[in-house]
């Protein structure tokens, strides 16, 4: 199946593109330049993209309201509810593009790296909102372009040893929320990879 990977050049957007290579998809990675602070997980986007040896695309769009587009400080620790790292919109946009993309290049299918423990702090990655959205996408494409939220049932611990198994160059990825040179070890994503075992 051709399928488009929203890939942010974290971990569990890198071991989505890697799971769907692994099951016979061929996929096409995009990466959405919304307007982040630090452009270090787009680099790493194209680095993992790369490695695949996949099509990359990046699409600029600007966003606005949250920590990560500088508005607001960069809170400490795993979100457990809606915070300053919340980007207003961002999943609900990101997908329409890829969806327009998806009927331009022939894709079947919108995938994105949502998991359990986001649905925490992210209202557009919580199951209701990809079950909207599939039904939106479809009904709003020509040829019935479904989304779909592959780990949306699972943990950071979860996709990390699916990584693993898969082989995943995790040392390419980037998921702390600021663009240093080496992370934080302080943000929410830093937080749930430590916990996850990396």
């Amino acid at each position: 199946m051709k399928t488009v990977v929203l890939l942010s050049g974290g971990i569990d957007s890198t071991v989505l593109l890697a799971d769907r290579i692994d099951r016979g998809d061929h996929c096409l990675a995009l990466t959405i330049d919304y307007g982040q602070t630090h452009n270090r997980e787009i680099g790493a986007a194209q680095q993992v993209a790369a490695h695949y040896d996949v099509v990359w695309r990046l699409a600029p769009l600007t966003l606005g309201g949250s920590a990560l587009t500088g508005q607001g400080e960069i809170p400490v620790g795993h979100a457990e509810h809606v915070d300053a790292t919340y980007v207003p919109g961002r999943n609900i946009v990101m997908i329409a593009i890829a969806a327009a993309i998806a009927e331009q290049c022939g894709a079947a299918a919108v995938l994105f790296g949502a998991n359990r423990e986001d649905a925490a702090g992210y209202p557009d990655c919580r199951p209701k909102f990809i079950s909207a959205i599939d039904a939106a996408v479809s009904l709003g494409t020509a040829r019935g372009i479904s989304v779909h939220a592959p780990f949306a049932s699972l943990t950071k611990t979860n996709i990390v040893a699916l990584g693993k198994h898969l082989g995943v160059p995790f040392d390419l990825t980037w998921s702390c929320y600021r663009g240093w040179s080496v992370p934080c070890g302080r943000c929410g994503a830093c937080a749930a990879n430590e916990q996850a075992g990396l």
